[in-house]
């Protein structure tokens, strides 16, 4: 489950970005306008990262403190976890900004750290193999 909701959350994300930036509409005059599927992608983006974090807090107790304890996987798994929280206050920050020049850096910053998240998932999960 963990793996399915950590890819869904990546793959929504990155659909969306295709949609925002480069499937657009031209109205019947002339006019660019975001594709209709777009806001149903971010929807689904934020469907599946309400699930990333739950299962990311059920993983805490176990997985995340039994491991950092015993010293297994350091490295990676404290960068997944910075990018983990990184992602988290930035995806509600994009919600909550007032200032258009703020949420415009917070939004470059939230899905560029979002599209290398599944490298960092990736490198973690394979280093279980070296330990």
């Amino acid at each position: 489950m963990l793996h399915s909701v950590a890819f869904g959350t990546w793959l929504t994300g990155a659909v969306w970005l295709v949609f925002h930036y480069f499937v657009r509409v031209v109205d019947a005059f002339g006019f660019d306008n975001p594709h209709p599927q777009q806001q149903g992608w971010l929807i689904a983006h934020a469907v599946f990262s309400f699930a990333a974090v739950w299962l990311f807090g059920s993983l805490w107790s176990d997985h995340v403190v039994r491991g950092w304890k015993a010293g297994v996987r350091k490295p990676t798994g404290g960068t997944l976890f910075g990018v983990l929280v990184w992602l988290t206050i930035s995806g509600c920050a994009l919600y909550y900004l007032g200032s258009d020049a703020w949420r415009s850096w917070t939004s470059l910053a939230h899905w560029i750290t979002g599209l290398v998240a599944i490298v960092v998932f990736v490198v973690h999960f394979r280093n279980k193999r070296r330990d």
